[in-house]
Formats: C-alpha cells, sequence, structure tokens
C-alpha cells in the first residue's frame, strides 16, 4: 500500500511539474523540460539532414530565416535558439519538430502570392512549437520513459521511428483541433507584432482548400497533420479583427519572386 501510495504520488507530480512550461500552453500534460527538448531537436535535426534533400541555397534559406527570426522574436520562447530550414520538396507544406526547429517546402514558396501568406503559415508552425504540441504528444505516446531520457541519444530506432511520423503525418503529427486553434491564435498575434498582415494567414488557408479540390496531391502532407475549415478561417479572420489597427503592416515585399525563382527547378 505504501509502495503503491507514494509510486501515484511521484506520478502525480511529475505529471504537475509537466504542465504548461512554456508559459502558453493550456495545460496538457508535457513530462519534457524544455531543455530536453532542445536537446531532442539537436539529435532529430541532425537526422533529418540526413533524410531530407535540403535546399542549401544562402539567399533563399537567408529569406526564410530572416521571416521566421522576426516572427520568432515576438514568442515566450525567444531566448531558445531557433533554426529554420527549407526542404526541396514540390508539396505545398512546412512542418515544425520540436526544439525549435521549422522546415518549409519549396513547394510552399512556389504557392504563396506574397510575404504575409508565407508568414501566415510560419507563424502557425511556430507557434505549435512555442506551446510545445509535439512534446505534449509525445509525452502521451511514450509517458515517463520520456522523462527518463530514453529519447536523448540512447534509443536511435525510436528516434527514427519518431521522426518518421513527424515528417510523415503519422499519429505523432496529427494535431488536434484545439492544438490548429491554438496555434492559429498564436500564430496571428505573432504576425501583428512581428509587423505582418494577419490576413495573409487566412488567405493561405483558403489556397490551400482550394488546391486540396483541385490538386489534392500537393497539399496531401499539409492536410494529413493539420485539420482545416471554413469555420476555422473565419476564426483566424475574427481573431485579427480584435487587434488595435496598426500601419504599415507587410503584405508584400520585394524579395519573394526572386526566392520563387530560385527554387522553381526543385518543383519540376
Amino acid at each position: 500500500m505504501k509502495i503503491t501510495t507514494i509510486l501515484s504520488l511521484f506520478l502525480s507530480l511529475a505529471l504537475v511539474s509537466g504542465c504548461a512550461t512554456s508559459g502558453v500552453n493550456r495545460g496538457d500534460v508535457n513530462l519534457v523540460s524544455l531543455s530536453e527538448e532542445w536537446q531532442m531537436g539537436q539529435q532529430f535535426e541532425q537526422q533529418l539532414a540526413k533524410d531530407l534533400k535540403l535546399v542549401n541555397d544562402r539567399a533563399t534559406v537567408a529569406y526564410v530565416s530572416r521571416i521566421g527570426q522576426q516572427l520568432v522574436s515576438q514568442t515566450e520562447l525567444r531566448n531558445q535558439p531557433w533554426e529554420f530550414h527549407v526542404v526541396a520538396d514540390p508539396a505545398i507544406n512546412a512542418f515544425n519538430i520540436p526544439g525549435g526547429h521549422v522546415y518549409v517546402n519549396t513547394g510552399l514558396l512556389a504557392a504563396v502570392d506574397n510575404a504575409a501568406e508565407l508568414a501566415g503559415v510560419m507563424a502557425h508552425e511556430i507557434a505549435h512549437g512555442v506551446s510545445r504540441h509535439g512534446t505534449e504528444r509525445l509525452t502521451k505516446a511514450y509517458g515517463l520513459n520520456i522523462g527518463a531520457g530514453l529519447l536523448l541519444g540512447q534509443d536511435p530506432s525510436t528516434t527514427q521511428k519518431i521522426l518518421a511520423q513527424l515528417v510523415g503525418g503519422g499519429a505523432l503529427a496529427k494535431f488536434s483541433r484545439s492544438d490548429e486553434r491554438e496555434s492559429d491564435e498564436l500564430g496571428v498575434l505573432y504576425m501583428y507584432r512581428a509587423g505582418y498582415d494577419p490576413e495573409g494567414m487566412a488567405t493561405m488557408f483558403e489556397k490551400l482548400l482550394s488546391q486540396r479540390k483541385s490538386r489534392p496531391s500537393a497539399v496531401q502532407s499539409f492536410f494529413s497533420s493539420h485539420p482545416l475549415t471554413e469555420s476555422r478561417i473565419a476564426a483566424v479572420r475574427a481573431e485579427a479583427r480584435q487587434l488595435p489597427p496598426k500601419r504599415g503592416l507587410t503584405t508584400r515585399d520585394g524579395e519573394l519572386a526572386s526566392v520563387q525563382s530560385r527554387v522553381g527547378r526543385y518543383n519540376r
């Protein structure tokens, strides 16, 4: 009885101590500390550098990173190191992995009409990272094994399995509607603070819905992990309307067209 009570108390304390550690989560259990998550991110990033075809064009990566860092600077995890990567993949998609890494496909760069639409998708993915949705899902899948550090270099096969799900739209990559709503709300706020017009998120989501009808294979990866509806787009616009009027919000810039030209060869 005493042993059972002690174990129950230990589990309860572990669960409580793991909640909402980024300051913006809505209270889902997370047994991965922030420092562990960023260690995880380094390990995942090293493996993905081998598994994915990454674009090394300096101008393209610099452009994506500049937008990403502008957005990150407005978040609650601005003091953590974040990295942005461009994947040579014609699918219209972007994704976040735990530990401050955001990946943008060349297909997404080609599909956006302006910088605000690109910033909208990136802000949404950054918000997933700030809310720590990835490690919340890992906690649900692996429980206390996460806290024991089994995923920090001690079990390569498990690491590979996790990455396959995070990138390939498996169970760990499928965000709930509440996760998506939280990331939309935070993403709109981060865009606004960084000087981008939040309408870009709404128009890009509309574009994705349209592509789902005309070119479903191009957006399959995005929809496999991100449920998207007309009502969600309306909610994004409603969230943006609640923000105070602000002059000079960026929709277009002078660099996107050049970047799209540079990555065109990856989408053929």
